[in-house]
This record gives C-alpha cells, structure tokens and sequence, in this order.
C-alpha cells in the first residue's frame, strides 16, 4: 500500500473501542465543519457508518461469491458488518485518508513503520480484562462459554493461550508487538497511543489531543456537536453497524464474571507475557479488582502501630493521565542516587482584592490535601494554623499511601467530591485538573474548588503562599512568618538546609532502599554536617533568623527535627553524625531546644503515629523494636529553656 503525508491508520485492539474512536477520528477529519455542522458530502462514504477495514475487504468489487459452505457463512458476515465495500473504494477516499484495522503491528503499510515515513498512527488500547469479557458476549454470548464444553475450551482458556485461536488471534502477543511499533515511530512524532479508559474519563481532552495530533482544528462547537454525536446512547441507538458492535460502554464489567480464582489465572498469563511492557502498564489500575496496599484508617492508629505488618504497595504515579507503577524509587542496586523531580504545578495565589489574578486569596475558596507523614506537607498545614486559617482554607488529611497514591480513606471533603462514598485518592484530583497529566502523585496539594483546578503542589511555594497572600485573612494577623526584610536570607536558608537536610535524608534514606550504599553514605554525610552547621547557627539565636519570632524556616526545620528520632535514624539508616536530636542525651542540644521551642508552637499539627510509615517502605529492613512514640513526644513537649536576649 502506498502512504500518503496525511493518511491516519488507526490500529486497535480487538473490542478496545474501535467502532468509538473510528467514529470520533471521522468526525475530526470528515464529519463535522467548525460550526459543530454534519458534512453532507461525506455521508453514504466507505467509512461514513463505521469502520472498513481493509483485511475483510475483496481486492475489487463483484468478485464470484465461494462456493464452499464455510467460506459462504464467512462471506455473509463479512458482508453483514462491510456490504459491498472493496479496496478500491477505501484505498479511493479523498484525504485524509482514515483506514481501521485490527492487523498485528508488523504486518502495518511499510511506509508508516519506517523512520522517514509518510502518514500517522494511531493505536487504540483497552484493559484485557474487559477487552475478554466483551469478546465473550460479542454477538451473543460465546458457545464454549468461560470455561468449556464440547464447542471449545471455553473464552478464558481461548484468551490466554499462548496459540489464541480468536479471530485476530493472541492480545497478548498483539501488545507486545505494538510495544516495539510504538518505540520505534514515538520520536518522528506520528505515532499516538490512546486508551479506553482515558477517553472514559474525560473525552474532551482526548478528543483535543487527537485533533492536536492530527493537525485539524477544533472550535469548541465542533467539540460539543463530537461529544454530543459519539455518546454511547446515541451511537447504540442508531441504526447500522455501530448497534451491532457497542455493547455496554464502560470500564469494569470484567467484575461482574468469573471467580477470583479464574483471575487469578489471567493475571498470571498476563503477568508472564506483559510485565514489561510500556503499552500495557495502565491496564494493571483498571485490572485489579481493588487497590492494593490500602493502610488502615487513622483513627484506628494507637502508639504501638507498626507499618512493616501492613500490606505492601507499589508507588503510583500518572503518565498521560493514567495511573501506573512508578519507577522513581525502585529496589536495584544499579540504581543511581536519587534526585527528586521539580513540582509540576506552580500556580500563585494573590493576595485579596487582586481582582485580575487567576488565583486570588478568599475565604473558603481553597482546600489543602496533606499527610501527616510528610514533613513538607505538615509545614504547610502547620503555617496554615499559626496563621489562624482554618475557616479560610479546609483541610483533609490523608491515611497513607497505596498503590493507587495518597489515599483518603473516608474521602474528601471539598468540592468536587464531598459527600461522596468511598475513599478519595489523591491521582482524582490531578486527573480532575488535566484529564491527561503526566505527574508524580504527591502532597501537599492546594485545590481551588471555584475553578476545579491544583494551583500547586510545590510544599516550598505553599509555605512563602499561606504566610503572605493568604495570612491577611487569618485571625493572627499579629503573626509574620516571612517578613519582607528578612525574604532574601529565608530564601537563602531554605535553600541551605533544604539541600543538606530537609531532602538530604531523603537522598539518603532512597538511596539506601534502592541500594546505592554509596550514595547512602555520601548523602548521609551532608545530613551529618548539615546537623552541625544548624546546631551552631543555633547556638547564639534562639531561632534561625531571628531571636525573637520564628520564620517559615524554623517550622520546616522543626518538622523534619521531630521526625528525626522516631524514623530517620532508623527507617533511613542515619545512626552516625551525633545521635539524637530529642532525647535528652542529645547530641545536638541546641536543635533538640529549638524543637522543643517550636513544638510548643506547632504540636497539634505533629502526628507522631504517622511517622512510623517510613517503616512500610524504606524501614522494611529495621528488624528491632520500633522509637517509643509516648517518649519522643514527651521529649519535644518538654521545657526548651531558650530565650529571647
């Protein structure tokens, strides 16, 4: 077949939505004008009622009709779903051409797969679990039934073979092959992977990527009329080929068939053929049957919780709007140190009454996802109760990690989602603000519910926000925690004892989990001289930067301080350097005054059972008995004897 410039193949799974996105990609190109109008002219074309594709087409039109019994019966239902289409009459569309196919992905146009080709691609994919359980019941449901009888081994026995007898044979193989398609064709730019699951989610923004990918435009009346014609209601509800293709239209009904035992099954095969595998990774969220990993709910939490006995999770992260494994921090010891990324969202927030700012500071306008595990988070919860901002900005704390992220156990009390049942988990909202974001799942994260947007996630560039946009609307407003005098050398400490300290134990502690020991140790040095250069710079202020008042400095300090005992030392390896910080043979007496100092200040934010999470992860190898959380507590409550001079 010979390319042009402007042909788009679109390439799908078997039952992965190809009668919806050939549907969406026709509109895109032929259907509709700017105006949300249909086109008349493309009405009655090859590919006007649905998808032709060009493996159940004959070479030319009038061909005499086989003879054979079983070839006749193959000939009527090709008919059924094509009529009396041949090549001639799709290889003759006027451009852009759109061609559907379900072929492997080696067996695509030469000129597509090769690096200086000609033409785009377009490659649809759906979970396989409910990718299986659609091919079940397509046209009825399958004979053999799940498990077998005297028509056939049954659709389970079917889908997994390594030899899958189904009509374009195995999904499994059909992915793996698309993998390597994919590789190669993602630097020249003409390649476009989209998913069921992501169209589900928020079609809008998928039907803007393709048109983006395309290179068509897209008013926002041509969306709304494309929307409005590929609703599944309407698609099943209209006459020809599209009723006889959709189905149900949503993700899940994999759950409401077979045993977990038949799963069980499938997850093996799917683990053996596709565990690495980049096009199948989203799959494995929309293919397990609840999130694993879930910790127990907070108010459960006593004293003597011990996180290495809950259930293990795998970090979540989101790629084009999809949750996935993260492989940020993984155990191998190749590994190099880590370096953690820069925030995504950067939003600003205004002080009030900057009317022309997108973000501007108002009373129960914002709402603030932490955890209380989080040093970073937890001095920008803390900032926001020294300033006296409760009733300014609302607060839900999250219960811990999962492998679906920061989890909410008894969901979230903002807009959009309050009074919803069920956990909230922190990837909703950064899918609510871009339905396909590429981030890291992280807290704190601010979230304008007048605008259903994040306006950051950065701890840093939360703190500097709260102290001055949002501080004028507290009821301390007696309080400045970053005075404009003093903005140079708060941001010059920041910068100091965030880089050797606030993430020096982090670089330290993932280092060690990934098992980089010499990264461990490196990073672990910087912690040590960090401890030292605090405690001197402590030693004639009673705070940072100044003798009288604590900065937003001394409260980031203080909550990687409190923490110091109860879980780095020993979930992070950090036992060299002077020892502790808070008990009372400390080796740092100055650091252990100022946390004390600043406890008093901050101690109704400390969630001291919290801290023990590091335990579930990077503490998995400490085998003894876990910090006695009544005594470091008692530790930082106790007397700090600084003064102001």
């Amino acid at each position: 077949m010979k390319m042009r410039d402007d042909d788009v193949v679109m390439c799908s799974l078997g039952k992965a939505g190809t009668t919806w996105v050939h549907k969406i990609l026709f509109l895109l190109l032929h259907g509709l004008d700017e105006q949300g109008n249909s086109i008349d002219a493309t009405e009655g074309g090859v590919n006007a009622n649905g998808q032709t594709y060009p493996e159940g087409l004959p070479l030319q039109r009038g061909m005499p009709a086989p003879t054979d019994a079983d070839a006749a019966q193959i000939e009527e239902r090709r008919r059924k779903f094509f009529g009396e289409w041949a090549w001639p009459d799709l290889e003759g569309q006027s451009s852009p051409r759109l061609f559907s196919t379900h072929l492997f992905g080696q067996f695509l146009p030469a000129q597509l797969l090769a690096q200086e080709g000609t033409g785009k691609l377009i490659v649809v994919l759906r979970n396989l679990k409910d990718v299986l359980a659609s091919l079940h019941f397509f046209q009825g449901e399958a004979k053999d039934g799940w498990h077998g009888n005297e028509h056939g081994p049954g659709s389970l026995a079917r889908f997994i073979a390594d030899d899958c007898p189904n009509a374009y044979g195995s999904s499994f193989t059909w992915i793996s092959e698309m993998d390597k398609v994919v590789e190669a064709l993602q630097p020249t730019g003409r390649v476009c992977v989209v998913y069921y699951e992501a169209l589900q989610l928020g079609l809008p923004m998928q039907v803007k990527r393709l048109a983006a990918f395309l290179g068509v435009s897209l008013s926002q009346a041509k969306l709304d009329a494309l929307t409005a014609a590929v609703s599944f209601n309407k698609m099943k509800a209209a006459p020809g080929k599209a009723s006889l293709m959709l189905r149900k239209g949503g993700i899940g009904d994999w759950m409401n068939h077979l045993d977990e035992a038949s799963w069980a099954r499938f997850d093996a095969a799917f683990d053996l053929a596709l565990e690495k595998s980049r096009l199948a990774e989203p799959f494995r969220f929309f293919q397990a049957s609840q999130v694993s990993g879930l910790p127990p709910p907070k108010h459960e939490w006593t004293s003597a919780v011990d996180p290495r006995e809950w259930s293990s999770f795998t970090r979540a992260t989101l790629e084009d709007g999809l949750v996935v494994r993260d492989g940020l921090i993984v155990r191998k010891a190749s590994n190099p140190s880590f370096v953690r990324p820069t925030s995504e969202f950067l939003g600003v927030v205004q002080p009030p009454g900057t009317t022309s700012a997108l973000f501007e500071a108002e009373p129960g306008r914002y709402h603030l996802f932490v955890a209380g595990v989080c040093p970073w988070a937890s001095g920008v919860r803390a900032i926001r109760t020294l300033l006296g901002l409760e009733e300014v900005v609302s607060m839900d704390v999250a219960d811990g990690q999962s492998s679906a992220g920061w989890v909410f156990l008894e969901g979230a009390t903002c807009n959009p989602w309050a009074g919803r049942d069920g956990p909230f988990f922190i990837h909703e909202a950064y899918q609510a603000h871009d339905s396909t974001v590429t981030t890291r799942l992280t807290v704190p994260v601010l979230w304008d519910q007048k605008l259903n947007k994040i306006v950051s996630n950065d701890s840093w560039a939360l703190t500097k926000m709260f102290a001055t946009a949002f501080a004028p609307l507290g009821n301390n407003k007696g309080l400045s925690l970053l005075p404009p005098l003093l903005a140079d050398e708060i941001e010059k400490t920041q910068s100091r004892i965030y880089q050797g300290l606030l993430n020096g134990v982090y670089r330290s502690g993932i280092a060690r989990y990934m098992g980089n020991a010499e990264g461990a140790a490196a990073a672990a040095t910087e912690v040590y001289a960090a401890l030292d250069n605090v405690e001197a710079q402590l030693q004639n202020s009673r705070f940072l930067l100044t003798s009288d008042a604590p900065t937003v400095v001394d409260v980031r300090l203080a909550m990687t301080t409190f923490r110091y005992d109860a879980s780095y030392r020993y979930a992070f390896g950090l036992s060299g350097g002077k020892g502790s910080i808070l008990s009372p043979d400390s080796g740092y007496p100055n650091l252990q005054g100022h946390a004390r100092d600043m406890y008093g200040h901050l101690g109704g934010d400390v969630d001291w059972q919290a801290f023990r999470q590091y335990y579930r992860w990077a503490g998995q190898g400490f085998k003894g008995p876990l910090p006695c959380l009544e005594e470091l507590a008692s530790y930082a409550a106790a007397p700090h004897a600084r003064r102001t001079p």
